[in-house]
């Protein structure tokens, strides 16, 4: 299911989630045991912008193994500095179930790595760590940076961005992505004037087609990647591409939810478009998406 194209979804995604001491795995069936959940439970819930229902302890247990599953799923393929599988015991969550599947997030105890959902699928990735946030506009963290040599060249960087997506069983050509990506490396002026280089880089794509930015008008890149020089790894993802499939509904997930399976057919018109759904064929909206 395609997603509508925002700039604004890119930077909305800033939001800081949570972190965690990493413990032994159980199966992913026991991730996200229920009766460990409420301890979870981000004391900062999400807004209600978007939610169809009150969550239920089946839609949570459900969401909360989801994204664990895909965080770990992360920590392999990005071979990301925790050392254990994560679990519920291990991680803080957001959580709010939308007609799309499941909006939130989850994230590690410590505050240092963060996931956050849109639709059932990865949208943020951040380790704050080295994320650009944890030094841009701080001077004495960007001075101390800047005596570190980068261990990966600005080429290096883009292969890794592009690997990193590969291992997502994503791919440029799929994604309708613009070649070549932007490549910048991270910058900092000192007092002197001197501009030194900092070990991160920056890796952007456009979309295919994507009109160009008009005066003070953001240019929307869908797909980021941050590579630090220092772990040479992923240290922050963004996707918000409108072509990156979407995770299917489970069969129950509106029965989870407490809500009749024909649920979606039982909502008035200003309801689905309010919601972001295409109007019903005899409805006698034209269909598409509205300007």
């Amino acid at each position: 299911m395609n997603r509508t194209i925002s700039v604004a979804m890119c930077w909305a995604l800033l939001v800081s989630v949570l972190s965690v001491h990493a413990q032994d795995a159980a199966g992913p069936r026991l991730l996200a045991p229920t009766n460990n959940i409420a301890a979870a439970r981000s004391k900062y819930p999400l807004s209600d912008l978007g939610r169809i229902a009150t969550n239920t302890p089946a839609f949570e247990e459900w969401g909360v193994t989801l994204m664990l599953t895909k965080a770990n799923e992360v920590r392999v393929k990005w071979a990301l500095d925790i050392e254990k599988p994560l679990t519920v015991n291990d991680v803080l969550f957001q959580l709010k179930a939308t007609v799309h599947g499941l909006a939130g997030g989850i994230g590690t105890r410590d505050e240092r790595f963060s996931w956050r959902f849109s639709r059932n699928t990865l949208e943020h990735f951040y380790d704050s760590k080295y994320r650009p946030r944890s030094f841009r506009h701080k001077d004495e963290k960007s001075a101390r940076l800047a005596k570190i040599s980068s261990k990966v060249s600005a080429s290096d960087a883009e292969a890794i961005a592009r690997d990193a997506l590969h291992r997502l069983g994503l791919d440029e050509r799929q994604l309708r992505l613009s070649e070549p990506p932007s490549v910048n490396q991270y910058t900092f002026e000192e007092n002197d004037g001197i501009v030194y280089p900092l070990p991160t880089f920056n890796i952007a794509w456009r979309l295919e087609g994507y009109p160009e930015p008009e005066g003070d008008e953001a240019e929307f890149q869908p797909v980021v990647f941050r590579i630090s020089g220092i772990t040479k790894g992923v240290v922050e993802y963004f996707n918000v591409c409108p072509y990156t499939p979407t995770a299917p509904l489970p069969a129950n997930y509106f029965e989870m939810l407490g809500l009749p399976d024909n649920y979606l057919e039982t909502l008035p018109e200003t309801t689905r478009l309010r919601l972001g759904l295409a109007p019903k064929p005899e409805s006698g909206v034209p269909q598409g998406k509205p300007d």
